[in-house]
């Protein structure tokens, strides 16, 4: 067995449809099996799946064990040489996956690879190539180029000679060597949903190269694996989604230590004054109630508060599934 292909599946009953159908329309030159881990949907979807592709190998977790927990199941029921990590909201347009699975095969210095993010209508996704570039979005700053040029200072990006190679390999379609895995580990049950794909790579790459290979495309409608998820307004101080914050935090202590995941706590807390200063300053200036419209500043506050809830299982860093109640998310 080539590639063993590991689904996590929740409440996508065609997502998840369309994506094991690409598989077996385009997958050609190498031998496969699909397996789908699923997280309690309850969804009948199971029978659905299983009629259309009897090879399919359907596993239930019982509960919503998130990303992680669900592809480890995945993994260790896998008979493949090849693991691919493949998103329910992803497509294959070609026969992607021998290209990769070929280009492995010639490369022993490689660890695992992936292919271009496309939109539906085939034009490339942006992703980050360099953790740097990741790393600076979890840190909050006033507007101004000056405050940008510092973290760029403080958080320089890595630079390849490989023009290929890349920090990070994004987990909606990341093909990983068996024999890497077990050198590597499988991924961390603390995490839920998110960061625990990027810290999975960064023990990935102490192994061996990670690289994202251009001509290899795939579509992924992202958000599409995760229904539940709201559009909300969006600005400087209230970008993150609880989930995944919590879940970076927890990435940047295990990798980073201590000291970046308190510092990163401290810049939250310094912001909190100077923002609410900020807002209360500009209401005065334009003979406003000097405590109107602060429902932004609010928001960023609940969220810092809800992270610090979580502050000293971070820092002693002891196994811990960081899992929100989705009612406390702000």
């Amino acid at each position: 067995m080539d590639v063993s292909i590991i689904i996590i599946h929740y409440k996508t009953l065609k997502l998840t449809t369309d994506c094991i159908r690409s598989i077996y329309t385009h997958t050609k030159g190498v031998s496969f099996e699909v397996i789908v881990v699923d997280n309690d949907s309850q969804d009948g979807a199971d029978a659905i799946i299983t009629k259309e592709f009897p090879g399919v190998q359907w596993l239930q977790m019982g509960y919503n064990a998130g990303f992680s927990r669900a592809n480890n199941k995945g993994i260790r029921a896998s008979k493949g040489r090849y693991y691919l990590l493949l998103n329910s909201d992803t497509e294959f347009l070609d026969d992607i996956l021998t290209k990769c699975v070929t280009r492995l095969d010639s490369q022993p210095e490689t660890a695992a690879c992936g292919g271009v993010q496309l939109f539906s209508d085939g034009t490339p996704r942006p992703f980050y190539r360099s953790l740097a570039i990741f790393k600076r979005t979890l840190y909050v700053m006033p507007p101004g180029r000056i405050f940008q040029r510092v973290l760029e200072k403080l958080i320089p990006e890595t630079h390849y000679d490989d023009p290929d190679q890349v920090d990070w390999v994004p987990a909606a379609f990341l093909l990983v060597k068996r024999e890497v895995v077990a050198k590597a580990g499988l991924l961390d049950e603390d995490f839920f949903l998110y960061g625990e794909d990027v810290e999975w790579n960064c023990r990935l790459g102490r192994v061996g190269k990670l690289k994202v290979f251009e001509d290899c495309g795939y579509i992924h409608h992202e958000w599409g694996s995760n229904p539940k998820r709201k559009e909300v307004l969006i600005t400087i101080i209230n970008r993150f989604y609880p989930q995944i914050q919590l879940s970076n935090l927890v990435w940047i202590r295990k990798e980073f230590g201590i000291g970046r995941f308190l510092g990163l706590m401290l810049n939250y807390y310094l912001m909190i004054p100077i923002y609410f200063g900020w807002k209360i300053a500009l209401n005065v200036s334009k003979f406003r109630n000097p405590f109107g419209e602060l429902e932004q500043q609010k928001d960023f506050t609940r969220k810092v508060w809800l992270f610090s809830t979580y502050f000293w299982k971070i820092i002693r860093n002891k196994p811990y599934f960081y899992k929100l109640d989705p009612k406390s998310h702000v």
